[in-house]
């Protein structure tokens, strides 16, 4: 519910004026706003020494996202644009040994990316994505042992975003998407995910 009305509260700043205008005068310059929904992957292939064991787990989950960017179209070939984005998703990764239980929890991630595309159409944009990307994660080690302390932390994991997409104008100022994108936060632990989402211009 939560994806819902974040979509919904950026599509409502959005003048409803400009659905009248065709394609053709569309542009992909200016700043854009938009929101997206996604299905991603958090992978984890790493060594777990306090319980003896090790994770190497993959699951996938609903996610969604806000971003905010700015684009300058060069001629009718080219777009070089900046971004901006925050969003939340994912399923919680587990394994468990003798020795006990261990969880990682993905929260909120945001992310800074700038992409350089290409104009096949008028109102066609193929476009890379390039940029870095961080996540919270909450994780959490239950010791069968009852003389340990359970461990609990939270923490910050960073790494490159790279990608890639497609992104079409439907009327002048308002643009839909589909992307993938793929980040290795490294010690192991990466995640990808793939979009549609809905922008509008300004």
């Amino acid at each position: 519910m939560k994806s819902c009305y974040l979509i919904a509260a950026a599509l409502a700043l959005v003048p409803t004026a400009s659905l009248a205008q065709s394609t053709e005068d569309a542009t992909f310059s200016g700043v854009k706003i938009g929101a997206s929904l996604d299905y991603r992957w958090h992978d984890g292939d790493y060594s777990l020494p306090r319980i003896a064991t090790r994770i190497d787990e993959k699951r996938g989950g609903i996610g969604y996202r806000a971003h905010i960017g700015y684009d300058a179209q060069i001629g009718s070939a080219f777009v070089i644009g900046g971004e901006a984005g925050f969003g939340r998703g994912g399923k919680t990764l587990r394994t468990e040994s003798v020795a006990g239980d261990y969880s990682i929890k993905p929260r909120w991630n945001w992310d800074a990316s700038g992409r350089v595309g290409v104009l096949p159409a008028p109102s066609v944009l193929l476009y890379g994505r390039a940029g870095y990307s961080w996540l919270r994660v909450r994780e959490k080690t239950d010791f069968r042992d009852i003389a340990l302390k359970d461990k609990e932390s939270s923490a910050t994991e960073g790494g490159i975003l790279y990608g890639g997409g497609i992104e079409t104008a439907i009327s002048s100022g308002y643009f839909l998407r589909a992307e993938y994108d793929r980040v290795n936060y490294g010690d192991g632990f990466k995640s990808s995910k793939i979009l549609l989402g809905m922008s509008v211009g300004f």
